[in-house]
């Protein structure tokens, strides 16, 4: 056992971070991974803090749960992204651990518990919106892990405080300040990250539903305020579910939490994701009483992941490719009662 890390240590390290202990992932000297499908062990942990080798981890253990979940921003400025994410997050409750990275850097959300990763998507992707909403620039961000499906093999993260084998650096923690911290020791290093808040799991099945917004109510656009008559009557009248039953059948809703979730017809969906796990369904339509029904899609790599919550009307637009102008006249030759209507 490495002399770095003390045995009681890394057992506390290994519970905070490793979902499931087959596979593991090597990272390669030119940065790529390669899967192995041994044990982890405890050892290889202790390899990874000395810098001997460089592990990623799957996000998902083998039933669809998981102790933590990890914001990746790759771009010149998503570390300064993520910094200011985590402070918007932390306030509503989502603590969060920040490393730098080669391109960029990742917000690590530990949970105190497994979590399924069905509802620690939907909530983090609820509290973004919030964050967003609340003024901080969106940007794209790679949310892990990326699917729920039990027995998939979440996409491989590679594990804090190792050191990248293609630039042969140990990138740093990051303070409030967006500063770089420093340690004594690799130990105190881990043990800092293991003193850190975390989500509480039974506080997240408790307040965050999916989609969900910072104060628990779903975040949905407010009415139409709109002139126009047809889109005001669309948006009241038309449910999502049978414009997507009739024009993107293939996105095969079914119900979910409050709502439904579908493979979203506007991006690939299904495309595998980079381990060769099938895609995961992010078309999410649900009903409110107050605000009638409303969508967005959760995945980052939709152009229609931006918050507010749409109405039907955008959605019959979206899914014809045409304006509103041409909407309209597409929804009144679709429902006759809308004839007589001026626009």
């Amino acid at each position: 056992m490495s002399a770095l890390v003390s045995a009681s240590v890394l057992r506390e390290w290994e519970r905070l971070l490793v979902n499931r202990s087959r596979p593991y992932a090597l990272q390669q000297r030119d940065g790529s991974y390669r899967w192995l499908w041994q044990p982890l062990t405890r050892q290889l942990l202790a390899d990874h803090l000395a810098g001997e080798v460089t592990l990623a981890l799957s996000s998902l253990d083998g039933t669809g749960l998981c102790r933590w979940a990890c914001l990746d921003a790759d771009a010149p400025d998503g570390l300064a992204h993520l910094l200011e994410l985590r402070t918007g997050l932390a306030d509503l409750g989502f603590a969060g651990v920040l490393e730098a990275s080669r391109r960029g850097g990742h917000l690590w959300l530990f949970f105190t518990d497994l979590v399924p990763a069905t509802r620690a998507r939907a909530a983090i992707l609820g509290a973004m919106s919030r964050v967003y909403a609340q003024g901080v620039a969106p940007a794209r961000v790679e949310l892990y892990p990326d699917t729920d499906r039990p027995g998939a093999l979440g996409h491989a993260v590679r594990l804090p405080l190792g050191v990248h084998r293609r630039t042969g650096q140990r990138y740093p923690l990051i303070g409030s300040d967006g500063r770089p911290l420093t340690f004594s020791s690799t130990e105190a290093s881990v043990t800092f990250v293991l003193a850190q808040a975390r989500v509480p799991a039974r506080w997240l099945h408790a307040h965050w539903e999916m989609p969900v917004s910072g104060d628990g109510e779903q975040p949905h656009a407010a009415p139409s305020a709109t002139r126009s008559v047809v889109i005001r009557w669309v948006d009241a009248q038309v449910s999502p579910l049978d414009l997507l039953g009739e024009l993107a059948p293939a996105s095969a809703l079914r119900p979910m939490g409050q709502g439904f979730l579908g493979w979203c017809p506007f991006h690939e969906d299904d495309a595998p994701q980079a381990d060769g796990s099938p895609g995961t369904p992010s078309l999410y339509v649900v009903r409110n009483a107050r605000y009638g029904w409303s969508w967005r899609c959760l995945s980052t790599h939709c152009r229609l992941s931006e918050p507010p919550m749409k109405h039907s009307f955008r959605l019959l637009c979206e899914l014809l490719g045409c304006d509103a102008q041409t909407g309209i006249a597409a929804a009144r030759a679709r429902w006759p009662s809308l004839k007589e209507k001026t626009p």
